[in-house]
């Protein structure tokens, strides 16, 4: 794996990692603020809805980095290697369709967005950068879904320990 992958890949993991502390921070003075004094932030809701979002769409990206996706295995107790192998790389082709299908569909909503200039009711932030989650995100998968592809072929269905 390259050097640019590793790096991406631990950004990914800290900017996970930094946005829960930053929700969790946030939703925790927000009950503070309602219970004690009772008064609220008017934007930590919208807030941490975006994070939330984000964290989504970037955790569904790990789980596949790190392979942790639900699959059913139904068939590959009945076939051979071969066979197996066959049904995995079919598997994650029409994985790696539907990513780039959610890439495409995804640019057009965020540039439909950035044209009509939509912002968040509350905070004001610019709603193409809440929806720029979902084509970003599809795009890692989708690379990283080559990868997959690629391994398999090269290696089988026992290729499952590597990181891509």
């Amino acid at each position: 794996m390259g050097k640019l992958s590793r790096y991406y890949n631990k950004l990914e993991e800290y900017l996970l990692v930094a946005s829960l502390i930053f929700t969790v921070i946030i939703v925790f003075i927000q009950v503070i603020m309602r219970y004690l004094f009772n008064s609220s932030l008017s934007w930590s809701e919208e807030l941490t809805r975006y994070i939330f979002i984000w964290q989504t769409w970037l955790g569904a990206s790990v789980g596949l980095r790190e392979r942790k996706h639900i699959n059913i295995e139904l068939l590959n107790g009945v076939l051979k290697e071969r066979g197996q192998k066959v049904i995995n790389i079919i598997a994650l082709i029409i994985w790696f369709c539907f990513c780039i299908f959610l890439v495409l569909n995804g640019n057009e909503l965020v540039m439909d967005l950035v044209k009509k200039g939509s912002v968040s009711s509350g905070m004001r932030i610019p709603m193409y950068f809440v929806y720029a989650a979902l084509p970003f995100s599809a795009g890692i998968m989708a690379l990283r879904l080559l990868g997959q592809i690629y391994e398999m072929i090269v290696k089988g269905p026992k290729a499952k320990e590597s990181e891509v």
